[in-house]
């Protein structure tokens, strides 16, 4: 076929037809330029294509992990629920007017168990992945804005939990150094030891130490069952339309 077209072209040139050599010319040239048009157009569909097929991968990816972290938060929030209930009612029995000395030593030495640990670790990575690749900015307005304010409500009270966390540590440290508590699987101090640290307390010091310590863990505790409670109640919610999303791309 390029021959034919050369061999067209030659002729024409040699018996000094130049204006239909032009015409030809010049359909070689739309021809030309229809074909690069015609390329552009698949390289950009198979663009689109490939994008579609990375955000919807990372779509089933945060989907994911909104599902697994929703059953962490559901395997762990009656634990802490308890454990704040515990807290709350170990304070009102030391506030009661007819609480005494004996009620304070009981509680601190045997039912008081100042340790906590935040027990969950988020599934994050689909969402940093988003932002990192770039696809956050090609999802429609609607489902980036909702994925946006879901993980920005998140991170803030995750925050504010892991600066109280750290200061509730500071507060535990202290308080361990002077009290043995109730025996646990991380504290076994014995009879011998736990009998000598209790001979000869100091009891207002006693009163002010747990004070502090189940005051911070009852903050503690309200803002983790808020991140918590914030993170599984609107989930749900993302995720139906994190699938709508899905649905309308098939």
């Amino acid at each position: 076929m390029i021959n034919f077209f050369r061999r067209f072209r030659q002729r024409l040139l040699s018996e000094n037809k130049f204006s239909k050599y032009f015409l030809y010319a010049m359909g070689e040239i739309v021809h030309v330029v229809i074909g690069i048009l015609i390329a552009l157009q698949i390289n950009n569909w198979n663009e689109e294509r490939t994008i579609k097929i990375n955000l919807d991968n990372a779509l089933k990816a945060l989907k994911t992990d909104l599902v697994q972290d929703s059953l962490l938060i559901t395997n762990h929030l009656p634990d802490v629920n308890y454990q704040y209930q515990l807290n709350e009612s170990l304070r009102e029995r030391i506030a009661r007017p007819k609480a005494t000395i004996d009620t304070l030593l009981e509680i601190t030495r045997n039912e008081f168990n100042p340790n906590w640990n935040n027990p969950i670790f988020y599934n994050t990575n689909a969402y940093k992945s988003l932002n990192d690749t770039g696809l956050m900015d090609v999802m429609n307005d609607s489902l980036k804005t909702h994925i946006k304010d879901y993980y920005n409500g998140k991170f803030y009270r995750e925050g504010m939990v892991e600066s109280i966390t750290k200061d509730y540590r500071e507060k535990l440290a202290q308080y361990v150094d002077t009290y043995t508590f109730g025996s646990t699987t991380l504290h076994d101090q014995g009879k011998l030891i736990d009998s000598l640290v209790w001979e000869n307390i100091d009891l207002a010091h006693l009163a002010a130490s747990f004070q502090g310590i189940s005051n911070f863990k009852r903050i503690l505790f309200r803002l983790t069952k808020d991140e918590m409670e914030y993170s599984l109640n609107n989930a749900n919610g993302l995720i139906q339309h994190i699938d709508q999303n899905l649905d309308t791309n098939d």
